[in-house]
Parts: structure tokens; sequence; C-alpha cells
């Protein structure tokens, strides 16, 4: 069985050029596929051969259609194009279709190729060398500048060899697809073959494919599982992006299934209405105005809607810019991917670009923070590190999760695990629990404000030397596990047991009369035991402000503890509850009221709130009238 090279070779030109006969010489097959394209004489929609290198490796061309009419089938086929044959005949010259498809090959990224001359057995030699002083016009400051110009006769057949020979060249420069990350094929067509079921052709532009995987039309609720492949006519075990593919596939139903949809690796991909992009205007009678009615051609699809010019009022011919398209159905695309737009009225080419995000918000024009995340994005370009370094970094303060990342990434979650941790080593993400990022800098943003929180707070409340997690996360927009981390990354701030945090080394200076009220304080509850006094401002000798204040502070600092409203010593809550255990245990788990109330020498006003608290703690439960010593304590 041939290998088979991961590029795709892309005719294109104007209608009744020769395209379709300089794919039958170099291949043997009429890529007239339709009996209504050999009955006009003029190719409808793509045609599909196996060209052979002279390694004996088989690559893909794709004869696309030159009539105006059909236009959105070249951009379907010229969106997998990795080499172009431009066709122009010599007793034509260039015409209104070779300027367009050259403008369209451009706005796609296609890098390299080589210019045909066709039909030169219908002119004189002087008639062709104007032809060719023609075409180099036209094609000089494009990428095909530089490229072989080739003369050839599908009649005689001169000219043959040496354009096998150039294509054979180019071939062998088109660096290797990547085929790692998750499998995604807009389909180009879907038809039933008796006795296997559904077929879906295309080719796929990332990842590969193997009989058994399971895949997913996006956007629908359907399993599929690929029962067999063909690439170029022959059954393979797998398909790699850049393979021309036929996917017989189980699960789905023809009519479920249409050119436009994409069958892809599930839960990677989704569908969306609203497209941000890098665009490059290219038509120069007609200027992309903001909310233009336009037509989208991305993949095998195209949709309707309105670009929303997010930098500026208008966009010009050679000028750049950004747009959000706003679309009226949800499309599949992913970061990297290329698309063109026509006007929806006139059919008109006017420009294309690269897919930068994809979401359902509205973006806001004129916003600083809007562009700079779309410079970010196309900075990034195709690097998965950086697409994922800028994914993480407009996440905001609540990060994204893992899944969230994988669909704005389109990555695999192996492959962008292997970035995500690349990129917390580096320090530039932090890691939220297991499946959770956030951005470095977004974190440092957190921590200021956690640290400008406290030092209010401090102010505020001078006497408090700890202030409890609670209160600086009520002042913040962000969640516990965000605000957790934030904490134990950030040396501005130190946290203590029992959600305490304060500035790192912030102490609190007492004055001598404060210092004075708290011993007072602490020896008295102590002293009390189960029958503490009431402390209030009276008792303190303070203003009642400063009073509430120290109070708090000693809450704070863990000296002492509210219950039912009244103040007790932390040690003496703890010495209560050792006497509580000792009292149960020593009566099988039960509480006896009267006699526990005389061994703490205290009354009923006290025990009941005392033993309430407890419940809370868990360290007794309530059966009616009765307590008793939780299960755990019984059994400690």
């Amino acid at each position: 069985m041939s290998t088979i090279r991961n590029v795709i070779i892309g005719t294109a030109g104007h209608i009744d050029h020769g395209k379709s006969s300089l794919v039958k010489a170099l291949t043997g097959i009429d890529p007239d596929r339709l009996v209504e394209e050999r009955e006009r004489g003029m190719t409808i929609d793509l045609g599909f051969a196996r060209y052979e290198h002279r390694s004996g490796a088989l690559a893909g061309i794709i004869d696309v259609p030159g009539h105006e009419r059909f236009i959105r089938n070249m951009v379907a086929g010229a969106t997998s194009v990795d080499v172009v044959m431009l066709v122009v005949a010599a007793d034509d010259g260039v015409m209104p279709q070779t300027r367009e498809h050259l403008e369209i090959l451009s706005l796609l990224g296609v890098e390299a190729g080589l210019v045909v001359v066709s039909k030169i057995d219908l002119v004189e030699p002087d008639l062709f060398e104007m032809s060719l002083d023609d075409i180099r016009g036209f094609v000089a400051g494009t990428f095909l500048e530089s490229a072989p110009m080739l003369p050839f006769s599908a009649v005689t057949g001169e000219g043959l060899a040496d354009v096998r020979a150039a294509v054979d060249a180019l071939v062998d420069e088109v660096p290797a697809r990547d085929t790692s990350g998750p499998f995604r094929v807009p389909v180009q067509r879907v038809f039933s073959a008796p006795g296997h079921g559904t077929v879906v052709t295309g080719v796929p532009v990332s990842g590969q494919v193997e009989i058994g995987d399971r895949l997913e039309v996006v956007g629908g609720d359907r399993t599929l599982r690929v029962r067999g492949l063909q690439a170029y006519g022959s059954a393979r075990e797998v398909a790699h992006a850049g393979h021309s593919t036929a996917l017989n596939v189980t699960g789905i139903a023809r009519a479920e299934v249409s050119r436009g949809d994409v069958v892809a690796t599930p839960g990677i991909f989704e569908a969306r209405r609203r497209i941000l992009v890098s665009y490059r205007h290219v038509e120069d009678q007609l200027v992309l105005r903001n909310r233009h009615p336009v037509r989208l051609h991305v993949g095998t699809l195209e949709a309707l809607g309105r670009a929303v010019v997010l930098d500026g009022p208008t966009v010009e011919r050679g000028s750049e810019s950004f747009v959000q398209l706003r679309l009226d159905q949800p499309v599949v695309v992913a970061p990297g991917d290329r698309f063109l737009i026509r006007d929806a009225a006139s059919l008109r080419l006017l420009g294309g670009g690269k897919v930068l995000a994809a979401s359902d918000g509205r973006l806001k024009r004129f916003k600083e923070r809007v562009l700079g995340e779309a410079r970010r994005r196309r900075d990034a370009g195709d690097d998965p590190l950086q697409l994922t370094r800028v994914a993480v970094s407009t996440a905001g303060r609540r990060g994204r999760l893992l899944a969230e990342l994988a669909i704005d990434t389109a990555l695999d979650t192996k492959a962008l695990s292997a970035q995500l941790d690349t990129l917390v080593e580096s320090k530039e993400v932090e890691r939220v629990g297991q499946e959770r990022y956030l951005d470095a800098a977004v974190l440092a943003e957190i921590g200021d404000d956690v640290v400008a929180a406290l030092r209010r707070a401090h102010k505020a409340q001078p006497l408090m030397e700890w202030l409890s997690v609670a209160s600086v996360r009520s002042n913040l927009d962000v969640d516990d596990a965000v605000l957790d981390v934030a904490l134990r990354s950030d040396r501005r701030v130190e946290t203590a047991p029992g959600g305490r945090v304060r500035r790192q080394g912030h102490t609190v200076q007492l004055g001598a009369e404060v210092a004075a009220a708290r011993e007072r304080i602490l020896e008295a509850l102590q002293d009390a035991g189960a029958t503490p006094p009431p402390i209030d401002q009276d008792f303190t000798g303070l203003p009642a402000k400063q009073s509430r204040a120290l109070i708090e502070m000693m809450r704070a600092a863990g000296e002492v503890s509210l219950v039912s409203g009244q103040l007790f010593g932390t040690a003496v809550l703890d010495r209560l509850r050792r006497t509580l255990v000792e009292h149960g245990r020593a009566r099988d788990g039960d509480i006896d009221i009267p006699s526990l109330r005389d061994e703490l020498g205290t009354t009923r006003k006290y025990l009941i709130p005392l033993l309430e608290h407890f419940d809370s703690e868990g360290v007794t439960v309530r059966h009616g009238d009765r307590r008793v010593l939780r299960q755990t304590e019984r059994g400690s």
C-alpha cells in the first residue's frame, strides 16, 4: 500500500482555463465527477484526485470551480490547500476569477505554488510572450512572484514533465503537518453506500482518526463510531490531517449530517455564534462598515451575519482590523482557522484573515481591554504554548477550567495539560485545585487587593492583630479557592489556624490603659469559670467603641469566645469541654444535667447555652430532653 504525504495540491484560475484538463493529465483522473459538470464543461463542485509523487507516495489534488457563481465551493477547497497550481490560459490571459482566486489563496494563507500557462497550442510565440509578461506583472508582490511559470498543453502534452517535476519539488518542501491534537474534519460530502451506511468525506484539518474511534457531529447529540476509512481510494487503518478522507460511520443517518458540519473528537469543540477575527480588507469598491451584512466562509460552511468593526469606523482596501463576526447560526472554528467574508448582497469578496477566538458574548467596540486581548491572541499565532498562555490570561479572577481551555485553544486535554504544566513551572500560571488555572498577573492583582483590604481593616480596627479571612473575602470579587491560593502565595500576608489573616509582621501596640483592661478580662474569665461576668464598657473602663474593639481583638486572637452572647475564656471552654466528656464517659455517654451543673459550679442560665455550644461543635447530641456524647467521643 502506498504511503500518503499530508499535502493537498489545489488548482485555481478562471473558468475554462484548463484546470481539470491539467489534473487529468497529471493523475489520469477526471475530477469532474458530476454528470452536470461533464455536460456543461465546467467544474461546479470540488473534484478530488490522487497524485503520485516521484517517490511513489500519494498526495491529494483538489480541482476547484472557477466560475464566480461557484465561488463558495472554491473557498471550501482552498481552505485545505498547501500548494497551488494557478492556471492561466495563454490565449485569454489574466481574467477576473484569476485575480479573485489569487486574493482568496493569499487570504487563506497559501504560501507556495507555481503558475501553469495553459493552452499554449492555441497561440503564436509572440502572443505567448505577451501572456507571460501580463502574468508576471499580475503576480508581482504576491507569494507567486518568484514561483515557476511553466507552459503546458493538454492537447499535445507539451510541458507536462516540467509541471510534474515542479509539483514534486513543491511537495518535498511542504513541512509535515502536525497530526497531534484532536481530530477535526469539515464535511465536504455525505452519502449512503449500499451495505455500509453513512459515509462522510473531507480533508481533516487536525489530528488523526482510526477505525473504532468515537467522534461527534459538533453541536449535535449523537456519538459516531468509525467503521471504516479510505484515503485516495484505498482502505486505511488510520487517516491524518491533510488526507482527503472518507469515513464510514455508524450511529447517524445520512440526513443527520450535511456539508458545512464538523465531525470531531468529542468534547473539544463547540459551535458558537460570535467569532473574534484578525481581518484584512481587499475589495476596492466597497469598504467594510460597522455591522456590515456578510457571508462567512470557513471550512466548508457558509453562514450569514454581520461584521462588527472593533477598532475603527470602517475598514478600507489594504487595511487590517479586529472584527467580531456575529452570525445567524452557530459555527465551529478553532484559533488559527482561515476564513473569508463576502458582501451579503453583491457577493463580492471583501476580505478574510485568521480566527482568534470564538464565544457567545458580544465584544464592545473601542475598548482597550478587548483590543489588547485581540492583539495578544493574534501575536500568539499557532504556538500552542502561547495560545494557552493567552487563554488563561483572559480568564479573569475566576480562572478557567481545563475543559474550558480545551475548547478555547482547540487542544486535546493531554497536550493542553503539558502546556499548562510548563506555564505553572515557569510561574506564569497558578493551578487552583486540580483542573482550574489562573494567570499569575491576575493572582498578583488579587494579592494587591488583599494587602490593601488588610491595610484598611488594620487602620479601622487598630486593636485587631488578626482579621478573619471571611471579612477580607467580603471585599474582594474572588471565590474561596482563588483567595486561598492568593493568601498562600503572597509573602506580604500571613495566615493562622481558625481562618485568621494579617499583613506580614503586623502587630498591635496596646496602650497602658487598654493592656490593663485586657489583663482584667482574662483574669476575670479565668477565675469565673462557667459563670463569667458580663464584659462591657463598665467592666473595661474604656469608651464603648474602644471596649468593643478590644473584645473583637481578643476574639480574633483566640483568647476569648462568644457563646450565646456571653464571653468565655477560651482556656476555660477547653477545660469545661474536657469535664463534659469525662462526665459522659463515666455514665456510658449519658449527660446528667443536674450533676454536670454541680460539677461545673454553674447554673442552668449558663449551662444550657454551653451545652448548645458543645452540640454545635459535635461533642454532644440532643435526643428530646436527653443529651449524650457523640459515638466518636464514646469510643475515643
